[in-house]
């Protein structure tokens, strides 16, 4: 598991990339790093590829420790190092942006069927709408397609803009409308959804910059959440690459559960849960297949689909 963690924050170099501080194409460099680590973390692993066009299950068994711990300390973001530069915010630049009109093309609906099968394959919905929209509801193998060849894509689980009903503002302007299912995924995040509108909102319906916003712009609301819950924000630290000077919570997790694809490919098999009571040489591990529940003596993670793992605070 180390390994895979090692390539999800291993350096990328992306080509044409816009600067907005030189305002040219130039090459850039992204890595992943954690702001903050959560207390149950839920770690997918891809084990369907597309061979041949044809999307097979892939074989390979990952080694993570039923008894112990492993550390993500090396993956956490410390925030902008020296000689680092922060890129300048857009919004003041967005804010001399007309506003958008009151009506939109709409894009055309998705196949909810198709959307549902490919859901049934194990793929998130916000993936299976956006394949399906991208093309133009020609069925699940072009949408399967769609999402094997985009994996990789930065933006993969961020909603698309769609349009929806515009709003006026106080002044009577028309604001950008926002897409609903942005809107919900946001929100399902902890953010107050009249402050995901409106970030949403100011940043014409992109939902990343929206997040960013989010996350880097404490709100007088957030603050007073965090203040009576002890939450520490995370959001100061991702600005600048996540992190800050390093946060006081715990990079320890230990494995509590882990879900298993049984299987051949992605067209047949069935899903079965594994999780674990208790703690150190004590502890038990159940297995959860529909309604039958059973002691397991030996788990076998190595071949899993989906992995949790518990901080240890």
């Amino acid at each position: 598991m180390a390994e895979c963690f090692g390539l999800m924050a291993a350096d990328e170099e992306i080509d044409g990339y816009q600067c907005p501080e030189c305002e040219r194409p130039t090459t850039a460099k992204k890595s992943t790093r954690f702001a903050s680590f959560p207390k149950v973390l839920a770690v997918q692993v891809r084990r369907f590829e597309l061979v041949n066009w044809v999307p097979e299950k892939l074989d390979i068994s990952v080694q993570v420790p039923l008894l112990g711990s492993v550390s993500l300390e090396a993956y956490r973001g410390q925030g902008i190092q020296d000689g680092e530069e922060p890129l300048p915010e857009s919004d003041a630049a967005d804010a001399s942006l007309p506003a958008a009109p009151a009506s939109m093309a709409p894009q055309p609906a998705v196949d909810e069927e198709v959307v549902a099968q490919l859901e049934s394959m194990g793929f998130p919905r916000v993936r299976c709408v956006k394949a399906v929209a991208k093309t133009g509801n020609c069925g699940a193998e072009a949408a399967m397609t769609w999402i094997f060849e985009h994996m990789d894509d930065a933006n993969i689980d961020v909603p698309e803009p769609m349009a929806a009903a515009a709003a006026d503002d106080d002044d009577g302007r028309t604001l950008a409308a926002v897409n609903p299912e942005a809107v919900e995924q946001l929100a399902a995040m902890g953010f107050a959804r009249d402050r995901v509108e409106r970030e949403l909102r100011n940043a014409g319906g992109d939902a990343e910059r929206a997040l960013d916003r989010l996350l880097s712009v404490p709100d007088d609301d957030d603050a007073e959440m965090e203040s009576t819950s002890g939450v520490v924000d995370g959001g100061q630290q991702s600005l600048g690459g996540g992190g800050g000077s390093g946060g006081s919570d715990s990079s320890a997790f230990e494995l509590t559960a882990f879900v298993s694809h049984k299987g051949s490919s992605v067209h047949c098999g069935h899903y079965i849960a594994s999780v674990r009571h208790g703690s150190g040489s004590d502890s038990k591990w159940f297995m959860f297949n529909d309604s039958k529940v059973v002691v397991l003596d030996e788990p076998q993670p190595e071949q899993a689909y989906v992995y949790f793992l518990t901080r240890i605070d």
